[in-house]
């Protein structure tokens, strides 16, 4: 019978203690290598300059950057992508790097290094949003080309041109940045559990166990920015104009009368013995008797609102003068003697020339307070005309306005509606 062996490598054929002293060892090294490099790329950005030969810069100068040539290459490199965001490349590898020597371990990895490329991206947009000053050496922003790209490209899908609003973006990057950044280097969330850490686990106190369940960091930052959101908004709606809102009568709607609501009685399961129905004729068709309602269906202001809504908008002209007395008397002269003096009569004086009747019609006169009520609503005044009063030279439009609005706007309008 053939046996199937299974080909070992060097660590499985090891004891276990010798194999978990290797595997902390290599932990603890590449967490000193990784801090090493951190170092480096720390000292070649303090000591970066923009007159340093680069990938972007060919020049025969002498290099100023502390790491030489490849220190001045790095560092021109993030600082022209990234600019100010390169706090962001650095803030998760460290605390990496010192997880790694001090607890040797570095769980999801895939997820952590995902949140970093999205808190470096987001840090870079929030550097963009910063007004560059004028010692800023690059023509980017301070966020260098992704920041730039991030925030330009955000504020033209959002349509957003400029002012308060605009400025919400760059608090949307900070929160994700933040959030990101503080994720990947694994604060605020879940800690992770390290098995050598069990023994000391057990002995906490009640204290300490009880800041353990407190909330982490982030959930802390995601309460202050989204308090943060919510009052920029409640600022920018309060300074938005709002049209008036029509007032809600929470009377019962017509045809809906309204139900008296029984109360459910509660008792203890053992019902008393009912008493007998007590019997009450039917009353005859036709001697039904109607309720009364002591308060009177309509008072003396519900009259004033319904003769002013009944009333029409235009005023019928004022009648034609009636003819004095003296105009009378003088027409029929008095056949019995007077005195010697007398005043002259009416008949001296010419008549007043006609003037033509009035010949706009009301519908016209309606039509005319339609079209100014539109006029009105095209310069930003609500409102409505209420009294129309033609007269021989001019017709007099009554206007009320909608609430919030001033008389001096309709005012200063005058001649900007005459002309139109």
């Amino acid at each position: 019978m053939r046996t199937v062996r299974r080909s070992q490598s060097l660590m499985d054929r090891l004891p276990d203690p010798v194999r978990e002293f290797l595997s902390r060892r290599a932990a603890e090294l590449t967490g000193l290598g990784l801090l090493g490099l951190i170092v480096l790329v720390a000292l070649a950005l303090a000591s970066w300059s923009v007159d340093d030969p680069s990938l972007n810069n060919a020049t025969n100068g002498a290099v100023r950057n502390w790491l030489g040539r490849p220190g001045a290459m790095v560092a021109d490199l993030l600082m022209q992508l990234i600019g100010l965001g390169v706090i962001a490349v650095l803030f998760p590898p460290m605390i990496w790097a010192l997880r790694l020597i001090r607890f040797h371990l570095f769980d999801r990895g895939a997820l952590k290094l995902g949140l970093w490329v999205i808190g470096v991206a987001a840090a870079a947009a929030v550097a963009s949003a910063l007004p560059a000053t004028p010692r800023w050496p690059l023509p980017t922003g301070m966020g260098g080309v992704i920041g730039d790209g991030l925030l330009f490209g955000t504020r033209n899908i959002a349509g957003i041109a400029g002012g308060a609003v605009s400025s919400l973006v760059g608090f949307v990057y900070a929160g994700v940045a933040i959030l990101a950044v503080t994720a990947a280097a694994g604060f605020g969330f879940v800690h992770d559990e390290d098995p050598a850490l069990d023994d000391e686990d057990d002995g906490l106190s009640d204290g300490e166990e009880r800041r353990d369940d407190e909330p982490g960091i982030a959930v802390i930052l995601i309460g202050w920015l989204a308090h943060g959101a919510m009052a920029l908004r409640g600022a920018i709606l309060r300074r938005l104009p709002h049209p008036p809102e029509p007032a809600v009568d929470a009377g019962p709607m017509p045809g809906q009368p309204g139900r008296i609501r029984r109360e459910p009685q509660f008792g203890d399961g053992r019902s008393p013995r009912a008493p007998a129905p007590e019997f009450r004729p039917e009353p005859l068709p036709g001697s039904r008797q109607a309720e009364v309602d002591e308060e009177p269906p309509f008072d003396i202001d519900d009259a004033q609102d319904l003769r002013d809504l009944n009333a029409p908008r235009v005023a019928a002209p004022k009648p034609a003068p009636k003819p004095g007395k003296r105009i009378q008397r003088e027409a029929q002269p008095s056949l019995l003697d007077r005195e010697a003096f007398e005043l002259p009569p009416l008949t001296y004086l010419a008549e007043p020339k006609k003037t033509p009747a009035n010949t706009v019609s009301t519908d016209a006169l309606e039509q005319n307070a339609t079209l100014l009520e539109g006029v009105l609503e095209d310069f930003g005044v609500r409102g409505e005309i209420t009294q129309v009063r033609p007269g021989p030279v001019v017709t007099l439009y009554e206007l009320e306005p909608a609430p919030g609005t001033k008389s001096s706007r309709v005012i200063s309008l005058a001649d900007d509606i005459a002309r139109s």
